[in-house]
């Protein structure tokens, strides 16, 4: 009977130090650094639209790196590839995304940024009816 308390208490014990800690808080500095989109928005172009939650399915990954490329991984349902591969702050409420391989098809756009903090910020995706999405600062 000892043996199997020290087994459930050595269990429970390395369990215990195993788990990842999922509240662990990542900071960027500035749009820096990688972000997932939480919530969305799109809107019909009457005011009417409201931010939803993102599943895992439409929620987006996009990097900023400090030496101008820009990298946007699309959830499963958006798998689409996006052609841009860099980015300039144009000023402290937007961007320009450039470097797709045929400009003539994928001229520079621009995309839109606010409420910039160290652990989230919230992007205008350049559409003609509004589309935002709220994103956070991850690893």
């Amino acid at each position: 009977m000892k043996i199997y308390y020290s087994i459930i208490i050595t269990f429970l014990f390395v369990s215990m130090f195993s788990c990842k800690d999922k509240d662990i808080h990542v900071e960027n500095s500035g749009l820096l650094g990688k972000w997932k989109m939480v919530e969305f928005l799109y809107d019909p172009g009457d005011g009417s639209g409201k931010f939803q939650k993102a599943s895992e399915g439409e929620s987006s990954i996009v990097e900023f790196k400090a030496n101008g490329d820009f990298k946007e991984t699309k959830g499963l349902l958006y798998s689409s590839i996006n052609p841009y591969t860099k980015y300039k702050i144009l000023d402290s409420g937007r961007i320009e995304l450039s470097g797709a391989p045929d400009s003539s098809v994928y001229p520079a756009i621009i995309w839109t940024y606010k409420d910039l903090k160290s652990k989230s910020v919230t992007l205008g995706f350049s559409c003609y009816e509004a589309c935002l999405g709220k994103f956070v600062a991850i690893k």
